[in-house]
C-alpha cells in the first residue's frame, strides 16, 4: 500500500524551532484511520504525517525521506514493530519511535525500551494521551537534535584546535632549529673572537719581524696540529713576488721542501692577491691548475692558503698542507680566516715602525750614502 500524506496547514513558527519546519511524522499501522487522528489530536502545524502500513513501505519511505518520529503499531503483517524500532535504532538513529499497542504490558514496555523505543502509547488512542506522549517525544527530538549539533561545532571546534595546534607546533618547531642555529652560530662567533684575541695578544706588542711570525706558526700548529705551515711575504724590491718569511717542515726533505717553497712563493702567493678568503684545495687537478708545472711534491695533498690583507694591501699569504688522510676542517679555515687581518695590521705595524726608525737614520745621517 502506497504511502497516505497528511498534514496540518504549516506553520514554521510553530514546527521544529530550530530549524522553521513541522517534525516529520511517520505512522507504520494497517489501521488507515490512525494517521488522521494523530494529525486531529496534535495542535496546528506542528507535526506533519504520513501513513505506511508495513515494514517494508517504512523502510522505502525511511530511504528517501528524513523521519523525526515514528509512531509503531506493535503488530504489523509482515513482522514486529519492536523489530522495526530496533533496526531503525540501528540505521536510523536520528528517528525516534513510539509503540503503540492494543496489550501494553510491563514486559513489552521493558521490551522496548531495550529496543530504543522512548515511548508506548494505548490503543484504542486517546486524544490527551496522544498528545502529551508525542509532545514528549517531539521535546526529545529536539533535545537530541541540540545535542547533535553541539557535538558537530564541538567536533569543528577540535578540528580547528588540531589545525592551530599543528601550526604551532611547527612554528615552536621552526623557532627551536633556527634558535639552535642561531645558538650554534652564535658559539662559533664566540669562539672565533676568542681565537681572534687570543693570537692579538700574542702579536700585539711584537716589533720584531721574526717574531711576529714565529707566534704565527706556533698558534697554526697549535690550533691545526702537525702540518706543513708557511708564511710568505711580499718582496720589498720587487713588486708583484713573494718570498719565503717563516716555515714549518712537518713531513718533507729539506732538498724536496726548498724546491717547493720557491714553487709556492713563485705560483701560489702572487695569486692570492686576487683573493679576499682562504683557498682551500683537495683535489689533485685542482692543485695543478693553482700551481701548474710540477706539483709530485704535494700528490694526494690538502693545500690551504689564506691571504692576510690590511686596507686593501695584502702582507701576507699563509700556507698550510699535508697529507690528505688529515683534511682541514671547517674550525681550521674559519681560524686562520680570524687571524689573517690580525697578522697582517701586526705586520702593517713592524713595516711602519721599520720605514720609520729608517728615515729618522737617514735623516741624522747614519745609513750610508
Amino acid at each position: 500500500m502506497p504511502s497516505r500524506k497528511q498534514s496540518t496547514p504549516t506553520d514554521p513558527s510553530q514546527g521544529d524551532p530550530k530549524h522553521g519546519r513541522p517534525v516529520h511524522v511517520m505512522v507504520v499501522d494497517e489501521d488507515n484511520q490512525t494517521a488522521g487522528k494523530v494529525t486531529q489530536y496534535v495542535p496546528t502545524g506542528r507535526i506533519e504525517v504520513v501513513q505506511v502500513s508495513s515494514i517494508a513501505e517504512a523502510f522505502k519511505h525511511l530511504n528517501t525521506q528524513r523521519v523525526d518520529l515514528a509512531l509503531i503499531e506493535a503488530t504489523l503483517p509482515d513482522g514486529s514493530g519492536l523489530a522495526l524500532a530496533k533496526r531503525m535504532r540501528t540505521g536510523y538513529a536520528q528517528t525516534h519511535a513510539i509503540i503503540m499497542t492494543n496489550k501494553p504490558s510491563l514486559d513489552r514496555a521493558v521490551e522496548a525500551m531495550r529496543v530504543g523505543v522512548v515511548d508506548i502509547i494505548s490503543k484504542p488512542l486517546d486524544p490527551d494521551e496522544v498528545r502529551q506522549r508525542i509532545d514528549q517525544a517531539i521535546a526529545v527530538w529536539h533535545a537530541d537534535q541540540e545535542k547533535h549539533k553541539q557535538i558537530k561545532r564541538l567536533r569543528r571546534v577540535c578540528k580547528k584546535l588540531n589545525r592551530a595546534r599543528e601550526e604551532i607546533a611547527q612554528q615552536v618547531d621552526i623557532l627551536c632549529n633556527d634558535l639552535v642555529i642561531a645558538y650554534q652560530e652564535l658559539a662559533k662567533q664566540v669562539q672565533l673572537l676568542s681565537q681572534t684575541s687570543e693570537f692579538t695578544g700574542l702579536v700585539r706588542q711584537e716589533l720584531d719581524l721574526e717574531m711576529v711570525l714565529r707566534h704565527t706558526l706556533e698558534y697554526l700548529l697549535q690550533k691545526a696540529g702537525p702540518t706543513n705551515a708557511a708564511i710568505f711575504l711580499p718582496s720589498d724590491t720587487e713588486p708583484g713576488e713573494y718570498s719565503l718569511g717563516g716555515y714549518v717542515n712537518y713531513e718533507c726533505s729539506s732538498e724536496s721542501a726548498e724546491i717547493l717553497l720557491q714553487h709556492l712563493a713563485d705560483e701560489l702567493a702572487p695569486k692570492m692577491v686576487q683573493y679576499q678568503w682562504p683557498v682551500h684545495i683537495t683535489e689533485n687537478n685542482v692543485l695543478t691548475q693553482w700551481l701548474g708545472g710540477e706539483v709530485s711534491f704535494l700528490t694526494d695533498c690538502h693545500l690551504l692558503a689564506v691571504p692576510c690583507q690590511h686596507e686593501t694591501e695584502t702582507l701576507a699569504v699563509i700556507v698550510l698542507f699535508r697529507h690528505h688522510n688529515q683534511p682541514f676542517d671547517g674550525a681550521l679555515v674559519q681560524t686562520c680566516t680570524s687571524i689573517a687581518p690580525t697578522l697582517a695590521e701586526a705586520l702593517a705595524r713592524v713595516v711602519n715602525i721599520y720605514h720609520r726608525l729608517e728615515t729618522d737614520a737617514d735623516d741624522q745621517g747614519l745609513l750610508p750614502g
